[in-house]
């Protein structure tokens, strides 16, 4: 467990460096708040030879790591605690000193209570058209960091009511392509961080923030649909763990496209050894369950042809567009000058989507994707999205997907960086930071 963790926690680090590339939007954005957050001592940020108050690193640090939407995500839960606790965790730890082993156990518990407050509503906040990273993040941190700071019991209760009045996100911004949905993270890494300072002074909140009539669910969800699973939540707590379930995201899109460009990834190979070019595709059938389907698909004409980086990311006929054309998607797929692409439009117009009324969805998020070419139709049923347990990454596919994410920063050592960063277990926080540190003042100074 302790070492799933670890992991976990440099994965995040790895996702947050790659938010704050120079080259995107989330990166040229934090470097501009660093001229007003910047403070002499305090958490680091990542990727930038800068920090800030821990409460403020929390914040920015969660962003960078939902930015590209490569960070960690628990399936029926819907949870990312990666993007949310990992990110409170690493900023107060390291406002006080504390050590690694003293992180991991704390990042544990997070993980934990986020995801298990997850099992409560199932996919229903997503249906609403909220996004749980801000909604459940900031329970996980109270609870990760309240344990952390081995805060007392009344203050932890009264911080989880807090954070319920801090509960935020909506998730209109994967319909327009704005940025503001990489701040769900942050947010939920911020306001548990803040809840808890509150609740150590002195305010008080409800300790019925969960099942009060005025509390946490039923403003939410009312009118709320069938039940509500607190049985679930409390199960095995402390016996039965979440974490290492939890999937590593190996493409920078939403995780409903993932299973979609493994079966185009297929597709396009058969194509190849049938010696069809992909001007020979007619049509491209998708099949996905609600309320993912909406939320990939939908305004038809804009997911068709997005205008902007962040939109793409949520855009199902842009990414299975992309895979038939270039064979992968990585981080260059979403630059602005691939949104401009005419193959990949012309592609993207083919595509046409329904719902498969047989998906688990959200247990995992699987794919069935038909292309017709030369009157033949070619189909693939990605039952397990990559990343899920029975489709998990292996450790040297997470040392990759580190080395991708940081080489911009660490230059070709990077994936020796990673390896160094998933050794320390048995060493400090102090030395693991201390490592991204010295390589990210390096590379600062090779520009």
């Amino acid at each position: 467990m302790r070492r799933a963790a670890l992991w976990h926690i440099v994965d995040t680090i790895g996702v947050c460096i790659a938010g704050a590339n120079p080259q995107e939007e989330s990166g040229q954005a934090a470097r501009r708040l660093m001229e007003k957050w910047q403070a002499r001592s305090g958490s680091m940020i990542f990727g930038l030879d800068a920090s800030a108050r821990p409460e403020m690193a929390a914040l920015l640090n969660g962003a960078l790591a939902q930015a590209l939407e490569m960070d960690d995500k628990h399936g029926s839960s819907l949870a990312r605690p990666g993007s949310t606790v990992t990110p409170a965790v690493l900023a107060v730890a390291q406002a006080n000193n504390m050590s690694l082993t003293e992180v991991v156990t704390a990042v544990t518990v997070g993980y934990e209570v986020m995801i298990r407050l997850g099992f409560v509503a199932g996919d229903r906040f997503l249906e609403r058209g909220y996004h749980t990273s801000s909604l459940l993040g900031a329970f996980g941190t109270v609870a990760a960091v309240g344990s952390l700071l081995k805060v007392g019991a009344e203050d932890i209760v009264n911080a989880f009511g807090i954070a319920g009045t801090f509960a935020a996100g909506i998730q209109e911004a994967t319909r327009t392509g704005s940025t503001s949905k990489i701040l769900h993270g942050g947010w939920g890494a911020h306001s548990g961080v803040v809840a808890l300072d509150l609740a150590t002074a002195g305010i008080t909140g409800p300790s019925s923030v969960f099942e009060g009539k005025f509390g946490f669910f039923n403003c939410f969800l009312t009118p709320i649909t069938g039940e509500l699973d607190f049985a679930k939540a409390a199960e095995g707590l402390g016996t039965r763990w979440y974490l290492p379930e939890t999937a590593y995201k190996p493409y920078p899109c939403c995780q409903l496209l993932h299973a979609f460009i493994e079966g185009a990834k297929q597709i396009r190979e058969e194509l190849k050894a049938t010696g069809k070019p992909l001007e020979t595709i007619t049509s491209i059938s998708c099949q996905l369950a609600e309320p993912g389907l909406t939320l990939v698909t939908e305004p038809k004409e804009r997911k068709a042809a997005p205008s902007h980086p962040h939109e793409a990311r949520f855009s199902l006929p842009f990414g299975v567009a992309t895979t038939l054309l270039y064979g992968d998607v990585d981080v260059e797929s979403f630059r602005p000058q691939r949104l401009k692409d005419p193959e990949i439009l012309r592609l993207a117009e083919l595509v046409m989507s329904s719902e498969d009324p047989d998906s688990d969805y959200p247990q995992h998020c699987p794919a069935i994707i038909e292309v017709t070419s030369l009157g033949k139709v070619h189909r693939r049923h990605i039952r397990f999205h990559p990343g899920s347990p029975e489709a998990a990454l292996s450790q040297s596919d997470v040392l990759d997907k580190f080395a991708r994410n940081s080489g911009w920063l660490f230059g070709k050592g990077a994936r020796d960086i990673g390896a160094s960063l998933m050794n320390t277990e048995n060493g400090s926080l102090e030395s693991l930071l201390r490592q991204v540190g010295a390589a990210t003042q390096s590379a600062d100074a090779a520009e």
